[in-house]
Order: C-alpha cells, then sequence, then structure tokens
C-alpha cells in the first residue's frame, strides 16, 4: 500500500474510534462515562492486533489483547455475527473488577473482519462496598462480581439468563444495563 493511502486508511480508523467516543458521552447513563470519560474504545484486526485508539487510558488498552486472546480461546470458531462477549476478570486480562470490556465482533459478507472493544467503568459490579472498591477487601470476591469471558448475545440474541444474573448481584442495575446498551449502540454505529 502506498504512504498516501495508508495514512488515510489509518486517520479513517482514527477517527471511527473517536465517534465511537463521542457517541459514548453521549449516550452513557453514569456520570463517571460520560463526565470522568472513564473509558476506551478501540478497534482490532481479526487477530486480536489494534488497529486504532483514540485517547485511551493506558491500563485499559494495555490488556485488551490478553481479553480477545482469551475469547479466540475459548469460542474458537464459535464466532458469528451478533455475537457478544463481556469480559473484566483481571487473572484473565482484565484490570480490575469495575473495569469491564465489550467485545463485538463485525462481520462483512460472513466473514469476520474486525471489532470494536470498549472497556469502560462500570460504577458498581458488587462486592462488599458500594462502588466495589474498598481498603478493607481481603480478597477479590469481596470486590464484586468476576465476568470470565463470556458470550451474552448470541447471533444477535441476548442471553437473558447470564444478563439478569449479572445485573442482578450490581448495585443500581438500572444505570449499568443502561451504560451497557450505550455501549452496545455505541460499537453498532
Amino acid at each position: 500500500m502506498d504512504p498516501i493511502t495508508l495514512e488515510v486508511v489509518q486517520e479513517s480508523f482514527i477517527s471511527i474510534v473517536r465517534e465511537m467516543r463521542a457517541n459514548l458521552i453521549r449516550t452513557a447513563y453514569s456520570s463517571i462515562l460520560y463526565e470522568a470519560r472513564d473509558f476506551s474504545c478501540v478497534i482490532m484486526d481479526p487477530q486480536g492486533q489494534l488497529i486504532a485508539q483514540a485517547e485511551a487510558n493506558p491500563s485499559h488498552v494495555f490488556p485488551i489483547p490478553w481479553s480477545v486472546k482469551l475469547m479466540f480461546e475459548r469460542f474458537g470458531k464459535d464466532i458469528h455475527s451478533g455475537d457478544i462477549f463481556l469480559h473484566n476478570d483481571p487473572y484473565t486480562g482484565g484490570t480490575h473488577l469495575n473495569d469491564v470490556a465489550l467485545i463485538f465482533p463485525v462481520f462483512v459478507e460472513e466473514k469476520f473482519t474486525f471489532f470494536p472493544v470498549i472497556r469502560a467503568h462500570w460504577g458498581d459490579v458488587g462486592g462488599m462496598t458500594p462502588g466495589s472498591l474498598s481498603g478493607g477487601s481481603k480478597e477479590i470476591f469481596q470486590e464484586g462480581i468476576r465476568i470470565p469471558i463470556l458470550k451474552v448475545y448470541e447471533s444477535g440474541r441476548p442471553n437473558q439468563g447470564v444478563l439478569d444474573l449479572l445485573f442482578s448481584n450490581m448495585r443500581f442495575p438500572y444505570e449499568r444495563e443502561g451504560d451497557f446498551q450505550a455501549i452496545i449502540g455505541t460499537c453498532r454505529i
């Protein structure tokens, strides 16, 4: 590819990620996202390599390839159009439990092409204290719910049982679900 075309394509991807960021700020339910902007948006290629990122928190972006690698290891060829994955487990590529990654595979003409990933700080993921952060925690189970790589949408249909289990273990589920839907909408755009 010639250098001019490469630059145009690269800047197009960066523009897309910046638009993702602007959209999430407009549609998020919680102030930690729309005011504090504690989230990062990236686009990954089918091999799990970073293609583009906008203004980002390095601690969000750095572990995303591990989350994606884990998705490929666990689901392999069982990744289809309309599937959506969640992950926050710090032992397998997350940061801390409040930072939840949503991985959104995109298919063009039935071919896996790329995928946006958003890692966003959720204001509460359960645990012993509101906000899920406590200096008194002695084990990770007191900090909130661990989300191993989970397929929460399958071929465009939500796995309502899994989503109910997750949101029932978080304070302010209305706000968590609102942010979840805002993140999905952002990835669709």
